[in-house]
């Protein structure tokens, strides 16, 4: 069509001239140049729609082209967002043999009357862990959750009423209860210009240092279990202390793990690393049975870090809380109800944890002091006429030492050792049982304070006083596939007698009670 035009346009304007004077006086000449001139157009006018074909080509190329940026940029979109939600998961079986023996007259007064053995050795504790993180707003919001679900084949237990009548405590807060719990259900908020990270929510409380679990924020033995409230976290800024190289960090005994893998069992000492100087602060709320009659507990915290060099670090922890409250299973005896109060009072707790290299190996410890009065209170021993408890403070004291080889032995093998002590009035405040991972009381004597008779008087006031030996030798048959031979044992000791031959404190069943285990755990 354009080209039809074109040429009506030539025809035109060659009737045009051919009608003038100049071309009447010599037309051969004129008609020529008209010819020559009318040729130059048309040939003019191809060039033109050539080069619009080019470009009507061109543009549809380039529409083609944004159309398919945009659809890949859509793929990485979607790919950017999957990529901000991590899963992840550990299954750990475990084959365990269990021995327990205490000698007669360990409980006082004569109690109990001959020696006891434990009879069921063999059980098969499993543990399943669901993590979830998923980064909300990159570098800003992140949310983290960590479902736990414990099961010793054999047994099922839905009774609430005596925490301390389950076996398998080491293994699970509440025995084999195969219940899923929300161990972490939390959010952070950094606030990157002041350093800041705001928490709140179901806290990362559990598997603190040595293991320095993913997340973990606190020493083992200062928080180990859920706790649930907020905390602010200053991370100091770099100075030269962080560039320190402590003599007995530089050496390592067996040298240098492999280059061109990453060592499995390197992973704590990499959390430790990029450990900060810093503080934390926080306000949490808590009560073991989750009741608020007549109120629940109040604590505060504060926990301060100091990084020397890449390798050592010193937490100093301290908190208060009010209300703190130990619960009592319900007691009735001959029809008579015993009044064993559960105990509320207020409880302190500060201490030290340190930690370093030491020719390569990890080594850390901890001594910690805590401060609660079990306050004066009528009770009925036996179920007879009432008595009454004067009251008084119970100073309580706890340290703690070990040491793991990491990727000294070889590229995937660990040895790691474990020791603690504490005195008869430690108890860990987020847990009456006092060291929850490994379970101070795993089997609860009947206490003799409340009940001389020595019938079932089985009451919340357990404290760790035991020696405690935690070793294991780990081997990592793949990176996500770890195998451990371990033996955890504990040692009682007898606690010093109050108001008579008998403690408040109760005891454990066992005087000495350990158990050798192996282990598989898969991490996916």
């Amino acid at each position: 069509m354009k080209r039809v035009w074109g040429s009506f346009f030539v025809f035109i304007f060659i009737l045009g001239v051919w009608g003038s004077p100049a071309i009447a006086a010599d037309p051969s000449t004129e008609i020529e140049q008209l010819k020559e001139e009318v040729k130059r157009l048309l040939k003019r006018i191809e060039e033109l729609e050539k080069r619009q074909v080019e470009s009507e080509i061109k543009t549809k190329e380039a529409e083609k082209k944004v159309a398919e940026v945009e659809k890949k940029a859509e793929k990485a979109e979607k790919k950017t967002l999957k990529d901000r939600i991590e899963l992840s998961g550990e299954a750990r079986f475990r084959i365990v043999s269990e021995t327990g023996k205490t000698d007669a007259g360990f409980y006082g007064g004569g109690q109990p009357a001959g020696n006891i053995k434990l009879l069921d050795e063999t059980s098969f504790p499993v543990r399943i862990r669901l993590n979830a993180h998923a980064e909300v707003v990159p570098d800003i919001v992140d949310f983290y959750a960590r479902l736990t679900m414990n099961k010793r084949w054999g047994a099922f237990d839905t009774s609430p009423t005596d925490p301390f009548g389950k076996p398998n405590s080491f293994e699970a807060s509440i025995g084999h209860d195969i219940t899923p719990r929300f161990e972490q259900a939390y959010a952070t908020f950094k606030v990157s210009t002041l350093n800041t990270t705001w928490y709140i929510g179901r806290l990362p409380g559990l598997d603190g240092p040595p293991s320095r679990a993913e997340r973990s924020l606190f020493p083992r033995l200062f928080i180990d279990s859920e706790i649930d409230g907020t905390l602010f976290k200053w991370d100091a800024p770099q100075t030269a202390l962080d560039n320190i190289e402590l003599p007995w960090t530089k050496k390592r005994l067996w040298g240098e793990s492999r280059k061109s893998e990453k060592a499995p069992a390197l992973k704590p000492y990499e959390a430790k690393v990029k450990d900060k100087t810093g503080i934390i602060v926080g306000y949490l709320k808590y009560d073991e049975r989750k009741i608020s009659a007549p109120a629940d507990a109040d604590v505060y915290l504060a926990q301060g870090q100091l990084k020397v060099g890449k390798d050592t670090a010193l937490i100093l922890s301290g908190l208060y809380m009010d209300e703190w409250h130990i619960p009592n299973t319900p007691m009735t005896l001959n029809n008579i109800a015993s009044s064993v109060p559960d105990i509320k009072t207020d409880y302190y707790l500060t201490g030290l944890y340190a930690d370093t290299q030491l020719l390569g190996f990890q080594l850390y410890g901890a001594g910690y002091y805590s401060h609660f009065k079990i306050p004066q209170h009528t009770y009925r021993p036996g179920g007879g006429a009432a008595q009454t408890y004067k009251g008084e403070g119970s100073p309580g004291r706890i340290w703690y030492m070990g040491f793991n080889t990491g990727d000294l032995i070889t590229f995937n093998q660990q040895l790691c050792v474990e020791f603690a002590k504490g005195s008869d009035a430690w108890i860990n405040p987020f847990n009456y049982r006092g060291f929850r991972r490994k379970g101070t009381v795993l089997q609860p004597a009947n206490n003799y304070f409340y009940n001389p008779a020595g019938t079932s008087t089985v009451v919340g006031f357990y404290p760790f006083n035991a020696e405690v030996w935690d070793i294991y030798y780990d081997y990592y048959l793949y990176e996500k596939v770890r195998l451990r031979l371990g033996l955890i044992d504990f040692k009682y000791s007898k606690h010093k007698a109050e108001d008579g031959a008998f403690p408040i404190f109760g005891s454990s069943r066992y005087q000495h009670y350990w158990w050798p285990y192996f282990e598989v755990n898969i991490s996916f």
